[in-house]
């Protein structure tokens, strides 16, 4: 004859013990941490800068460090963003001697017709002429847009929208033209870059 068996039925904690919940509050504190960690290198790495002074033209700014910078050009300098796919987004700094009476405006009237006639679909969207530098500099500011005609037959690239943002500015007989120019898809994306080279420009 065999003994009967006891079954003991308990009540189960829900939730399970303390320690385990405890233990999940924190996985999930660690992996909240873990990812505001990750997110602060990556703000760090995409907003490291490289400064540049240029002695002649009285220009220093802070441009994006992983971005390649030319001063070979009709410009003071140029950087670019070669990893950028498609047209390469770019800020381009340049300057011009004035005379008294020259106004920014007479600037942009000028530069919209050397543009009108050397850029495919030219086209002014906005004149801005209350725009002001970081520093209060007064300026003016233009958003265009035009085409991108690739100019290799072998690449055989299809033409993009560029679109253009230009700050004009002048100071103790100079005119400092700054032009930021990215793929119309991603303008709005990366002007931010272009704020925070205007932050640290000085001239």
């Amino acid at each position: 004859m065999s003994t009967p068996t006891i079954v003991e039925v308990g009540r189960v904690e829900e939730g399970g013990t303390l320690r385990q919940r405890w233990s999940h509050y924190f996985v999930l504190l660690y992996g909240l941490l873990c990812v505001v960690i990750a997110l602060n290198l990556r703000d760090s790495v995409l907003n490291a800068t490289t400064n540049y002074n240029d002695v002649t033209s009285g220009i220093r700014a802070a441009y994006p460090q992983n971005w390649i910078i030319d001063n070979d050009g009709p410009y003071v300098f140029r950087v670019r963003d070669l990893a950028q796919v498609g047209f390469k987004t770019s800020i381009v700094v340049d300057t011009q001697p004035v005379s008294l009476s020259t106004t920014t405006r007479n600037l942009v009237d000028a530069l919209s017709l050397d543009r009108g006639n050397t850029l495919t679909g030219y086209r002014i969207l906005e004149i801005d002429d209350s725009y002001a530098l970081p520093d209060d500099t007064p300026a003016t500011a233009v958003t265009y847009t035009y085409v991108n005609v690739g100019v290799s037959p072998v690449l055989q690239t299809l033409p993009s929208i560029v679109e253009g943002f230009d700050v004009i500015a002048i100071r103790q007989g100079q005119a400092v033209i700054l032009s930021f120019l990215a793929d119309a898809n991603v303008f709005e994306d990366q002007l931010p870059i272009m704020d925070r080279f205007l932050e640290s420009l000085e001239f």
